[in-house]
């Protein structure tokens, strides 16, 4: 009998199965998707018509105006590279130097690099900054900060178009912050910024920073000049009128530049009011003609050359006004003290005068008298205003150079009263308990035999005189212009002030004079 013989399948059903669904469904995707997707081209974008906006052909004229400023002014400022080089010592191991191997290779490895190491090796370690400058002459000067360059070892730069040239420094001036540098190499018709007039700012005006932003080079920031006249800190030493932008200022744009809407460099950023790091809308830059003038004394006379008037000053308040019985609308600085045989002494000028102008430039606070006066070049004579016993006159003062070693040269008191040993207690009008000058006093404080006054003993904490800042030790000379050479006249004049009143001390402090003004409180 014949037995049937049934083959297997090559393929298996159930696999078989599997493969055609696949092939349906991707057949059926891709049919499916086929059928969804537009045809390219099939659909209009985006609106018929620009917007109807009225001022069109104004916006038009100003569309590109950065940018052309920017084309202009960018190749003018570098990136400035500062480095700093530390040498470490390092001794290796003395007993290589005179044992040897202390296996006895040497005639093996000799050569080894182990054995060729020096006894002491000399190794530098390079810390490199990054700060701004701008280019103001075509051989290669450079205006920038004296915080980006100071002390730098090595000064490098490098132009928009990432050439890279040496740098040496050619002077700095820390009381202004300002620093010129000079590319090593044989340049000429490098781009060169435009200075234009710091004077002329308004608040308001349109403003660009430019610089190099945490290493970002070539960076545009737009603003405005938010205010002039700017201070930061509190040091009594440094020269400050910084312009203040909302033109976004960050680290490493220090030293670039700082120009307006005509493509002119009015200033040099150099700092910024910051709580994280970083923009906060407050930047500081130093106004172009105050730069200029301090790096044309660098360059051409290799110090800065600032005049020097011989006095102390101080702002004229409310209080000091109401107390001098002057109109609220003047506008100056009082004189506080006057050194000896300077400028100022000599021109006439006295102790609670009111600086009104100097060199036919108003004055309105200490600040910009500084400033003024320091702009003045020793040797110049120059016209003073003042006012005096609510008189208006003229002075004529030839200021000379300053030196810090004068401001201890007050003028002293002429009175010549005797003090009288006598001590009293008014502590229950201000505060203040005084006493009479006495020779222990005169060594204890080193004062002058001439100097006449009542001196403060203590101060009751807690006292109206702790909070307008009078001090132990400090000597009253005056009260409302009139002198108070002992305890006696001093208790008389406080007996015709009332709660209310304003009344103005001379106070003496650490051999210099100064005014101090407020409004005696129940």
């Amino acid at each position: 009998m014949k037995k049937s013989v049934i083959s297997k399948p090559l393929i298996p059903f159930s696999m078989l199965a599997i493969v055609i669904i696949a092939a349906l469904v991707a057949y059926s995707t891709c049919s499916f998707a086929e059928s969804k997707n537009p045809e390219r081209g099939s659909i209009k974008f985006g609106a018929e018509k620009k917007p109807a906006i009225s001022k069109a052909d104004q916006i038009n004229e100003v569309r590109s105006i950065f940018a052309d400023i920017a084309e202009e002014v960018v190749p003018t400022v570098v990136q400035v590279i500062p480095t700093k080089i530390d040498t470490v010592i390092f001794s290796n191991n003395p007993f290589y130097q005179f044992f040897g191997s202390p296996f006895g290779f040497e005639d093996f490895f000799r050569n080894s690099p182990r054995q060729r190491r020096p006894p002491v090796e000399k190794r530098e370690y390079r810390q490199q900054g990054l700060g701004s400058g701008v280019i103001v002459s075509k051989d290669g000067y450079i205006l920038t900060n004296h915080h980006v360059v100071k002390g730098a070892d090595e000064i490098e730069v490098k132009t928009s178009d990432n050439r890279s040239y040496q740098a040496d420094v050619i002077g700095v001036d820390s009381l202004s912050d300002v620093a010129v540098l000079k590319i090593t190499d044989n340049v000429k018709d490098l781009p060169v910024a435009y200075l234009g007039d710091s004077d002329k700012l308004r608040p308001g005006d349109w403003a660009l920073a430019i610089g190099n932003p945490f290493s970002l080079s070539s960076s545009v920031t737009m603003g405005i000049i938010s205010a002039l006249g700017r201070t930061a800190g509190n040091d009594a030493n440094s020269y400050q009128n910084f312009i203040q932008t909302d033109a976004a200022i960050n680290p490493g744009n220090s030293g670039g530049a700082l120009v307006n809407i005509d493509g002119e460099l009015i200033g040099i950023n150099t700092m910024i009011y910051t709580r994280s790091g970083g923009n906060m809308g407050i930047g500081f830059a130093i106004p172009i003609n105050m730069a200029r003038r301090i790096m044309e004394d660098l360059i051409y006379e290799g110090k800065v050359n600032r005049g020097w008037l011989g006095v102390m000053i101080q702002e004229l308040d409310y209080n000091t006004r109401e107390a001098l019985g002057i109109d609220n609308k003047t506008k100056g600085v009082l004189i506080g003290d006057v050194f000896k045989d300077q400028p100022a002494d000599k021109a006439g000028i006295k102790r609670g005068d009111i600086v009104l102008s100097i060199n036919n430039k108003p004055v309105t606070n200490t600040n910009e008298l500084k400033n003024v006066v320091a702009s003045i070049r020793p040797g110049k004579k120059a016209p003073v205003e003042v006012l005096r016993n609510n008189k208006r006159i003229t002075l004529h003062v030839i200021l000379t150079e300053r030196d810090d070693n004068r401001t201890n040269q007050s003028t002293a008191s002429d009175s010549k009263d005797s003090p009288d040993g006598k001590n009293d207690d008014i502590s229950q009008l201000l505060g203040i308990k005084a006493g009479n000058i006495t020779p222990e006093f005169q060594n204890q404080l080193d004062l002058s035999k001439n100097t006449k006054g009542v001196i403060i003993l203590e101060i009751e904490p807690g006292s109206q005189a702790e909070r307008e800042g009078i001090a132990q030790n400090d000597i009253i000379l005056e009260i409302n212009r009139k002198p108070t050479p002992t305890v006696k006249e001093f208790k008389k004049l406080l007996k015709s002030v009332k709660p209310g009143d304003s009344v103005l001390f001379l106070l003496q402090r650490e051999g210099n004079t100064f005014f101090k003004a407020f409004k005696v409180k129940n």
